[in-house]
């Protein structure tokens, strides 16, 4: 079962996440997005009373502003043991299906262009802090990064990354 993360849960997806990633970075990562109040929001995948998934959409900023509300995907953590189990697909589709309900136009991750591509999201051409082979867009409102001459730039809490 998917669903929305409660504060009673944070330890454990904390633990998941450094379970997933094997080191501390993309957890702290998560508990800064939380204290500097940068999530759009947290999903968990829950099976038999433990979480085995998590995804988080954090705010993203665009310079000049394009008046659009756009979300970062990231992390997205599964238990090294559920993993290849359609676990992570199934938080993805969620986390998207959640977004356009939240009327958000986009969302950008960082990550492999091969997985990423069955969730229609595309190498961006837009400008970023990050690898241009790797930083991919979504847009969820139609053509709404077409000509967009912005920057984009996830939440202050990755800059520690």
């Amino acid at each position: 079962m998917i669903r929305e993360a409660k504060e009673s849960d944070l330890e454990e997806v904390f633990n998941l996440i450094y379970s997933a990633f094997g080191n501390k970075a993309e957890s702290d990562l998560v508990r800064q997005l939380i204290l500097d109040k940068d999530l759009l929001f947290n999903l968990v995948f829950e099976l038999s009373d433990a979480i085995v998934g998590n995804v988080v959409v954090s705010k993203i900023t665009m310079e000049p502003d394009a008046d659009l509300l756009c979300g970062g995907v990231a992390p997205l953590s599964v238990l090294p043991e559920n993993q290849s189990t359609g676990i992570g697909s199934q938080l993805m589709k969620a986390a998207i299906t959640k977004s356009k309900t939240l009327n958000i136009d986009a969302l950008f991750l960082l990550g492999d262009p091969n997985y990423y591509r069955r969730f229609n999201f595309k190498v961006s051409n837009l400008a970023n802090d990050y690898s241009d082979e790797h930083f991919q867009e979504l847009e969820l409102t139609k053509d709404c990064l077409i000509d967009m001459k912005s920057k984009v730039s996830y939440a202050s809490a990755f800059t520690s990354l």
